[in-house]
């Protein structure tokens, strides 16, 4: 969906039919006709994706991306496989086609996830979800959710500014060379020495002093300062953070701003993962197992259940409903709208959604961020905290969630839910809540905001001085966002703001390039405490419009303040109690300055299908969540189990 909506509440979104390949899923029947392998003879689409968008055979990089893609070769047609020994995931960051084909570069900013995600694998997984009774996957070491996978054991010093880091003995990337310590060391120093142009540079220049290898399976790294979460927050792979290692002897001399890592018939992209990529094409990829995979010939890990894990583009709510329910899909990118889910779950029995019992909510509560309004901080008149404060103060969260979200769920004042560890982070700013009424929907007090900074209301009913009236133009990343759109853009409107939601492709290029109102934004980073999700309002991300912002963090705010304290709560270890100091110091400056506008809860709704895959997980057998997008998704892929009968 693209262009603009200046609708009301009708649920006019929620009967779009999007067109789409429903035969994409042919070639997982062995008596299909297998989908041919790209050639470099095709011509590539215009450019629509943040890494890259191309077609079959000449992909190129997106406006900003600075990749120039290689042709898409491979060895020949992959054999086929039958459908009951495939894995079929509905995944992208595009809609209804891969705009990225031959990029499986994971350190382009604004990357898209197209099954890195799972052939790569982690220091560490950390399972978010994990409970008194389940604590990640059957058969794995997991303490507090924490789950060695490529790394065996971690230590720091006393003040943390040392992480020693013990690899596991027997690991071996896909082209059989070992996995070392080199290939730690390397990354990281990549990264330092490519800032700001690469995913998580920043960071690693910012924390890394050095990093050294006193022998294959060991990392000794010096930080700048203490930071007891440094491993944590980028080397225990949870929801959508964490750095892939990647192999030296394939990256060494590459601009890591411009490989493309993507060859089939050089076995690209080198992963340790028991995956190989075997066919890309606008429509389908393949990830075909291993049986070389380090895993199992060590004995850690046995052979993924399924041959091949077949990825399909993401598709808006109703596509996926009709291949998940039809069985061509074993579990879709996720629906964005709740009322669709017992839908789906009526249709089709072997559907199975993450509640006991398949009752409402049916999704589960994303515990690491929610749904916000990000705006332009360095963008008149967004770079006024009143305004910042007007606009708020027209949202009424109650009604997004009764009709938006369809009574899912609840609002929030935070930008992370009161869920877990994060609820002593609530209490411990009460007092700023009842000062600062975030969830307070008052026309009133946004007439008096906007009076003050000298606007007034035309014939349309828009705020203006003189001829030029306040304008806002939201854009979200597709498909995501169409459920409580409609209601938030008739809010803003009726608020005075002349508000138009657009959806466009390349939304997820020029979110991070700034030259834009305002985004949906689910600004997720934090798992244990609050540290992550306020570091992305750290003015180190803050770059200057038109160039990309760090990481993708657009907020572009700008507080001494607040980043001196975000470097101090960096050096204290939450359970510290100087923790929950600077954390409050750190909200007198978020609450009146507003820089985030948090709205409501989000909740993931993926609804499996286990008429040929068993052993996903739930709230019941919570080892990780099923979502094929997020860099955990290697641990269900790994224990799903054959339907039998």
């Amino acid at each position: 969906m693209s262009g603009d909506l200046r609708i009301s509440r009708r649920r006019a979104l929620a009967t779009i039919a999007i067109g789409g390949a429903a035969t994409v899923l042919a070639a997982c029947s062995p008596a299909a006709p297998q989908t041919a392998a790209p050639t470099s003879s095709s011509a590539a689409p215009a450019a629509q994706a943040p890494a890259s968008s191309a077609n079959a055979t000449a992909p190129t990089g997106a406006p900003g991306s600075g990749i120039t893609s290689q042709p898409v070769t491979t060895t020949g047609a992959p054999a086929d496989v039958a459908r009951a020994q495939t894995l079929v995931l509905s995944l992208s960051d595009s809609v209804d086609q891969f705009t990225d084909v031959g990029v499986m570069n994971p350190f382009v900013i604004g990357a898209f996830r197209n099954g890195w995600q799972f052939a790569f694998e982690p220091l560490y997984f950390y399972d978010m979800w994990h409970t008194d009774q389940v604590c990640g996957a059957p058969g794995l070491a997991c303490n507090d959710g924490e789950i060695p996978w490529l790394a065996e054991s971690y230590t720091y010093n006393a003040d943390s500014t040392q992480l020693s880091i013990k690899l596991r003995q027997g690991v071996t990337w896909s082209d059989g060379q070992p996995f070392t310590a080199d290939d730690v060391v390397f990354t990281l120093n990549m990264l330092k020495s490519n800032a700001p142009k690469v995913n998580f540079s920043v960071d690693m220049q910012t924390w890394v002093k050095d990093v050294t290898t006193p022998d294959p399976l060991t990392v000794n790294i010096t930080l700048t300062s203490g930071n007891p979460r440094f491993l944590f927050d980028y080397f225990q792979w949870h929801s959508d953070i964490g750095i892939p290692i990647v192999p030296r002897h394939i990256w060494e001399g590459q601009d890591p701003a411009t490989f493309t890592n993507d060859d089939i018939s050089k076995g690209w992209p080198v992963v340790t993962g028991p995956w190989k990529l075997s066919l890309e094409n606008p429509q389908q990829r393949y990830w075909d197992r291993r049986d070389d995979w380090w895993g199992a010939k060590t004995g850690f890990h046995p052979l993924p259940k399924m041959q091949r894990v077949t990825i399909v583009p993401n598709y808006m709510d109703d596509k996926q409903m009709e291949l998940v329910t039809a069985n061509e899909v074993d579990a879709a990118h996720g629906f964005q709208t709740a009322y669709t889910v017992p839908t789906a779950l009526a249709r089709n029995p072997k559907l199975i959604g993450w509640t006991e019992g398949n009752s409402p909510p049916y999704g589960a509560l994303d515990i690491s961020t929610v749904t916000s309004i990000a705006v332009n901080c360095s963008r008149p008149p967004f770079d006024d905290a009143d305004i910042r404060w007007a606009v708020n103060h027209s949202l009424n969260r109650d009604e997004i969630v009764a009709i938006g979200s369809h009574g899912i769920g609840e609002k929030t004042k935070l930008p992370f839910p009161r869920y877990g560890t994060f609820i002593p982070y609530w209490d411990a700013v009460n007092d700023l809540m009842q000062a600062y009424p975030v969830d307070a929907f008052d026309l009133d007090k946004t007439a008096q905001i906007m009076q003050s900074k000298g606007y007034a209301k035309n014939a349309d009913g828009f705020w203006a001085k003189g001829a030029d009236h306040f304008s806002i133009v939201l854009i979200a990343t597709p498909p995501f966002f169409t459920d409580i759109a409609p209601v938030i853009v008739e809010q803003l409107r009726k608020g005075g703001f002349d508000t138009t939601f657009k959806s466009p492709s390349n939304a997820s290029t020029i979110i991070p390039q700034g030259d834009i109102d305002a985004w949906f934004d689910i600004p997720g980073g934090s798992a244990r405490d609050p540290y992550a999700t306020l570091n992305f309002l750290h003015s180190r991300y803050a770059a200057a419009t038109g160039q990309p912002a760090p990481a993708g963090h657009a907020y572009r705010w700008k507080n001494p303040d607040f980043d001196k304290l975000l470097e101090t709560m960096a050096l204290t270890a939450p359970n510290d109690p100087k923790f929950m100091t600077l954390y409050h110091q750190a909200m007198e400056l978020w609450f009146p300055n507003l820089p985030t506008i948090p709205l409501i809860n989000r909740y993931i709704f993926i609804t499996p299908n286990t008429t040929y895959w068993t052993n996903w997980p739930t709230e019941k057998n919570p080892y990780t969540l099923p979502s094929s997008w997020h860099r955990t998704s290697g641990l269900f892929i790994n224990t799903l189990e054959p339907a039998t009968g």
